[in-house]
């Protein structure tokens, strides 16, 4: 039987030598992508006064995300000094450029061009980690500081849209977010442990890579699925707002489920934990269910909804923690940052997929069972996670 014990502070980590050099910029640079979707949004709509052309841009950016697993290739491979900067000029190029253009077409060819571009900066950040914890036994610790950071990003970063949007002209907004990228991910660059090429990330450029390793496909699978299930809370929130007669109320119940993601995030890495990864995602994965269950009982009052949907969310962020460190266990040597990213490429492609059946869910059944069937998928996951036995901690 495991335990768990204390394992320092969080301080610990941010004094971590050149920790705070190469993750404030960090920060910054991602901090774009929380402002960039409603600046975007606003940008192209006051451009064109269509909906449909800002979503139609916005959804050329999700598609080019695919690239992300090239992009981080790149970095594994050349250095993050040499690979990231060019593409964040390119990127930041691209979204000043659609400051100044009308036309659909060409703002839509504009933001897929930003998309391609845009530097892969958590997975750099993640194994920047990596090397500034070597040896230290704060590696759970840090990725658990850069889970809750992104996640308290992407809460502040819409806020940031919306101040610079009902203050000026929404293309500032997009200006902003080019600035932000432009400048944190040379500020990032430019620290040493970002200067670092992993000797070993040389061979093929176009070979499997991370996916050759068969421990990662089964994370890989259990994040697609993972993220399929608990994606049904986003339109069920939307659709009990709305029912009770109160949509702005929908930001609010998916804030409480960012700030149980947060302080989960917060919380499990507070302790040092022995049991093996399989153990941690059959764990986690079951909490989610738990709480979408609860979320399907209380789906009519939102209180009660809200700390449904917060009970749910504590298992969130640390279910992200797991799989990136088990990426960096069946990581090739070299090849940490893009083993990273697929990471984030199966949750997409899983929250995608979850979020289109539960809508239509929505549509026929209410979020009720919306909520219960996310709850259903979770649930059997964390059963075959754990069926399986140790399968997820050995190639």
């Amino acid at each position: 039987m495991s335990r768990a014990t204390r394992a320092g502070s969080y301080r610990a980590v941010l004094l971590l030598p050149y920790a705070p050099r190469t993750f404030a910029p960090a920060l910054a640079g991602r901090l774009a992508y929380g402002v960039f979707p409603l600046a975007t949004l606003f940008t192209v709509q006051q451009a064109t006064g269509s909906y449909a052309t800002a979503g139609l841009a916005l959804a050329a950016f999700g598609l080019a995300s695919i690239t992300l697993p090239a992009k981080a290739r790149l970095a594994d491979r050349f250095g993050q000094r040499a690979t990231l900067p060019p593409l964040a000029a390119l990127c930041a190029t691209a979204l000043t450029a659609a400051t100044f253009v009308t036309d659909p077409a060409g703002l839509v060819a504009l933001i897929a061009v930003a998309g391609l571009a845009a530097p892969p900066l958590g997975s750099a950040m993640r194994s920047n980690w990596r090397r500034l914890t070597e040896e230290s036994g704060l590696k759970e610790r840090a990725y658990a500081v850069d889970s809750v950071a992104e996640e308290s990003l992407y809460l502040v970063g819409p806020l940031v849209a919306g101040l610079l949007v009902g203050l000026r002209p929404a293309g500032d907004a997009l200006l902003c977010t080019a600035a932000l990228l432009l400048a944190g991910t040379a500020g990032m660059a430019s620290a040493p442990p970002a200067r670092h090429r992993e000797p070993a990330a040389g061979g093929r450029m176009f070979d499997l890579g991370p996916l050759g390793s068969p421990g990662l496909r089964r994370v890989l699978a259990v994040m697609l699925v993972s993220a399929a299930g608990f994606s049904v809370a986003f339109p069920g929130l939307v659709a009990a707002a709305q029912a009770a007669g109160r949509p702005a109320a929908a930001g609010l119940l998916e804030a409480a489920l960012a700030v149980g993601s947060v302080l989960g995030g917060l919380l499990w890495a507070r302790r040092a934990h022995r049991r093996g990864r399989s153990e941690h995602l059959a764990l986690l994965t079951g909490l989610v269910a738990a709480g979408l269950a609860g979320a399907a009982a209380v789906a009519t009052g939102l209180v009660a909804l809200g700390v449904a949907l917060a009970l749910a969310g504590l298992a969130i962020g640390p279910l992200y923690v797991v799989a990136y460190l088990a990426a960096d266990d069946f990581a090739p040597p070299g090849r940490h940052t893009e083993a990273s990213t697929w990471i984030n490429v199966a949750a997409n492609a899983g929250g995608a997929a979850g979020t289109a059946v539960a809508g239509a869910l929505v549509d026929t059944s209410g979020p009720g069972p919306a909520f219960l069937a996310g709850a259903a998928l979770l649930a059997v996951t964390a059963v075959a996670i754990r069926a399986a036995g140790p399968v997820l901690d050995r190639n």
